[in-house]
């Protein structure tokens, strides 16, 4: 576990993967301001929040108000959201909705591997469609899909700190989100703030040099040249993208019918993969040839 002070009034929390049942490094971003804490994002349940609570308890802040902003809606951004049971819990809109959808599907998949404590999914209570400010503490939450559907921001103006949650990573960007060009949008508009610092969940402090080369990769995968790039990167987020886009196209289909645990029952046992080893989904995703795994969600689709 590193801590470290960021600024004037933020602490960035790294959960290291040797202190984390998570392969790499997580953080969490919180910032004090004189009546409320923001924490951002809540890592994986129990005990990394507990560290949390006893830094806050260490440090005599325990009588502020603690509002949690949610970067997106990732298990492992996520599970902590239950420690805090009287807390305000901030995230877009389509991000609760996304939990709901796919929350209890997640824990399923991944508890036995990754719980790190009770998990019990909480969702946001406060929601916003384009931002959310604070003009008293200087603090806003803004809008800015790209790694997910679902993806924001968290700008500390007064101390120009900005917390991007998993939209910028090194070396490459993981695409949980069929729309590059939204994408390379959002990571364009990150470059515009005038930001001291800009914190990701898993690659810590990152450069302008780091998002240019996170645009370039999607530009790459955008018109399908893979000249470059690590093959298995590539192919992971070249399928991935595929699939989210039909996922999308089911969903619309079905409407309230679609069931996301049924879905990927469904689907994959078309590919003779069993629902029980779906904790190695993203495996299968990355060794499916493209043109399978497109056959199959057209093949998919035709059934309704």
């Amino acid at each position: 576990m590193i801590i470290k002070e960021i600024s004037n009034r933020g602490v960035f929390f790294t959960f290291e993967e040797g202190d984390s049942l998570l392969p790499g490094n997580t953080s969490v971003y919180l910032i004090n301001t004189e009546d409320k804490i923001f924490l951002c994002d809540t890592h994986i349940g129990y005990k990394s929040m507990k560290v949390i609570e006893e830094y806050i308890n260490d440090n005599n802040l325990d009588n502020k108000e603690i509002i949690i902003f949610n970067s997106h809606g990732d298990w492992d951004h996520i599970w902590g959201n239950c420690y805090f049971k009287d807390s305000t819990i901030i995230a877009h809109e389509i991000c609760r909705e996304r939990m709901k959808k796919r929350g209890n599907y997640d824990i399923e998949r991944y508890k036995n591997k990754y719980n790190d404590g009770t998990i019990k999914l909480k969702l946001p209570n406060l929601t916003f469609s384009k931002d959310l400010k604070f003009h008293d503490e200087d603090v806003e939450f803004i809008y800015a899909p790209g790694h997910t559907i679902d993806s924001s921001i968290c700008y500390d103006k007064r101390d120009s700190i900005l917390f991007v949650g998993d939209l910028v990573e090194y070396p490459t960007p993981v695409v949980n989100h069929y729309d590059l060009e939204t994408y390379i949008k959002t990571l364009k508009y990150i470059k515009t703030f005038p930001a001291k610092k800009i914190l990701s969940s898993h690659s810590g402090i990152v450069t302008e040099k780091l998002i240019d080369e996170n645009i370039a990769f999607l530009e790459n995968i955008l018109i399908n040249n893979p000249e470059n790039l690590e093959k298995d990167i590539y192919d992971y987020n070249i399928n991935n993208a595929l699939f989210l886009k039909y996922e999308e196209i089911i969903r619309g289909k079905l409407g309230e019918n679609f069931h996301y645990e049924t879905f990927k029952r469904e689907f994959w046992s078309t590919l003779d993969v069993d629902y029980n080893d779906l904790d190695r989904e993203n495996i299968y995703i990355k060794n499916t040839e493209y043109k399978i795994l497109k056959n199959a969600l057209k093949n998919y689709i035709e059934k309704f």
